[in-house]
């Protein structure tokens, strides 16, 4: 930037810290004793009159530098701090640091007119995807596409039409294709309505993943063209860190979305916005720029697992600070209001199966809480004002009614598992029964339900990845070990997992076995997701985070493509998402 006001006060000595290619790692700041809790605000302060940046209480000083990393073409920028000497860098995920790098980016918007052949490139303006580079031009007012293609040694080359999000004639996005680690050569190509193309390329080498994770999978993809199109999303990858990655097709990294304390096991990519926790304690909406306009903190709630988000609402698994017992609420957020209730205490709900559980011996994993992990919820779901619940610690899927709101009263409505683990609770008569001989899951992960309009009304489907493991840590052995289901493992590192479907009825109030597809074994964590429509009749992604390997599927289960990572214990699980609309155009 040309300019900057200076910081009030006595002179300090400074230092600058590039903060371009994303803070990934930076912790959040350290908890209180009653922490915050609902929407951040940054700062108040009037804007510099010389567009430079700004400096106030909480705020660090933002300026946009050359990245030293390219080699050819225009100018890329990159982000900077400018520190007193010896501080932090401040938190990434604060409306603060936030809306300083967002006051920065628009102030070298307003500097000059930048045109498709000087175009503004900006590396990560606001530290959240690492690679994703910001691209801006005038001269856009007829319209037309603008398609990126990355290229990089021993890598199939990665091209994508982006979606505009600018205003006014001005083309606005974030391209998301470098390859993190390497030099990269980008082919941005713009094909005004009704004009020849015309084209700029840029060479440059971009930042290391956090942790220096590993920029490509062994992948095996006999066709990658049956691959459906988007980019996988590897979250919780032990001994590394908590950043989610973004892989393509050929198991190439084209992004990396940072976290802080806890990872974001879940990216929910909707309504023109990504929405997941950044933190032990946090919640953030994330839009197509990388800016997180909206962080909310949870207060005494600390999020682990999975998130749900309908509508303005979110849903997320929490365990609360200072309680003797962990993973079994759940909490709405308000992304409007930044209000956040507790919606679901099961430990009240079934205190009849808790009092019979006990300390385990072994830490509960997933979690920033310490406790008994005596339910260990997984997963949750919202479908038709019902919530799922997957509780792997009983082996049980949980539907309840009037979870939504702490103003309903929550009941069971029904479960499915080993109805002899919950005799004398009260709670035996709530099990659906099981018609003909289905498998039964244990330990299960991702329990999600499946509407269908052929089914009739009354009867869905519920879809999960069950590991298949079973085991307790909270009952004496006595009390579980001659209930295990036929063919379930009893083995931490030995048997097969499955992509587990259930016919559900209602009506009946029963469940039957629909389908069933083998997968590689892991005993914790995993998932299953079905994408495109979300239909059994669209194709399906599945983690089995302890072999360290996901795959993709048709729907009938066929193995289209086969991804192994680097875990030394287990990533958590892997989503995928077309990111249509987003950052790139349908292909």
């Amino acid at each position: 930037m040309t300019s900057r006001r200076t910081a009030r006060g006595p002179a300090l000595a400074r230092r600058s810290l590039l903060a371009g290619a994303g803070l990934g790692a930076l912790s959040l700041a350290a908890c209180t004793e009653d922490p915050p809790e609902g929407i951040q605000s940054p700062p108040e302060e009037d804007a510099p009159e010389d567009g430079g940046a700004t400096e106030d209480e909480g705020a660090p000083v933002v300026e946009l530098v050359e990245y030293s990393g390219t080699s050819r073409g225009p100018t890329v920028w990159a982000v900077r701090y400018d520190l007193p000497e010896d501080a932090e860098a401040p938190p990434l995920y604060s409306a603060a640091t936030q809306a300083a790098r967002h006051e920065a980016l628009q102030a070298k918007k307003a500097e000059q007119e930048w045109t498709l052949e000087d175009p503004l490139l900006v590396l990560d303006p606001y530290g959240t995807t690492r690679t994703g580079l910001y691209v801006h031009f005038t001269g856009a007012e007829e319209g037309g596409t603008l398609t990126a293609t990355a290229t990089a040694a021993a890598t199939p080359d990665f091209t994508r039409a982006i979606v505009d999000h600018g205003e006014d004639g001005a083309f606005e996005a974030l391209v998301v294709a470098l390859i993190p680690a390497a030099h990269n050569e980008l082919v941005l190509q713009w094909t005004a309505d009704g004009a020849a193309p015309r084209e700029i390329t840029s060479a440059l080498r971009s930042p290391v993943t956090a942790a220096d994770y590993s920029s490509q999978l062994a992948a095996e993809v006999p066709d990658p063209g049956a691959i459906s199109p988007g980019l996988f999303a590897l979250s919780g990858v032990s001994s590394h860190t908590n950043n989610t990655f973004l892989y393509d097709e050929h198991g190439a990294m084209r992004g990396e979305i940072a976290s802080t304390d806890h990872p974001s096991h879940h990216l929910v990519v909707e309504d023109g916005r990504i929405v997941t926790t950044t933190g032990a304690r946090q919640i953030s909406v994330i839009d197509h720029f990388g800016h997180a306009g909206t962080i909310i903190d949870l207060g005494e709630h600390l999020a682990h697992h999975d998130l749900e988000v309908d509508g303005d609402a979110v849903y997320v698994l929490t365990s609360r600070d200072g309680e003797d017992q962990v993973m079994d609420r759940v909490a709405r957020v308000d992304l409007a209001s930044g209000a956040v209730e507790e919606t679901v205490n099961l430990t009240e709900l079934l205190s009849a199966y808790h009092e019979l559980t006990h300390e385990q011996e072994e830490v509960g994993g997933g979690s920033t809480a310490e406790g008994k992990d005596w339910i260990h919820l997984n997963s949750v779901d919202v479908t038709d004002g019902v919530m799922y619940v997957s509780a792997r610690e009983t082996s049980t899927v949980i539907a309840l009614d009037g979870a939504l709101s702490a103003d309903e009263e929550t009941t069971v409505r029904w479960m499915i598992g080993v109805e002899g683990l919950w005799e004398g609770t009260g709670h035996e008569e709530q099990f659906l029964a099981p018609e003909g001989s289905p498998t039964v899951n244990a330990g299960q992960h991702s329990a999600i339900r499946i509407d269908d309009e052929a089914l009739p009304e009354g009867q869905y489907y519920l879809e999960m990845f069950n590991n298949n493991y079973w085991h307790l840590s909270t009952r004496d052995t006595e009390d579980w070990e001659g209930l295990q289901p036929e063919g379930t493992s009893m083995s931490e590192k030995n048997g097969v997992s499955h992509a587990l479907r259930y016919l559900v009825d209602e009506n009946a109030g029963t469940f039957t076995e629909a389908d069933r597809v083998d997968l590689a074994y892991s005993s914790v964590v995993s998932n299953v997701q079905r994408l495109g429509e979300g239909t059994i009749a669209d194709p399906f992604v599945a983690n089995a985070g302890m072999s360290a390997v996901f795959t993709e599927h048709a729907a009938d289960g066929t193995v289209l493509g086969t991804y192994r990572y680097d875990a030394p214990s287990m990533a958590y699980r892997v989503y995928k998402d077309s990111f249509e609309g987003f950052w790139y155009q349908p292909q």
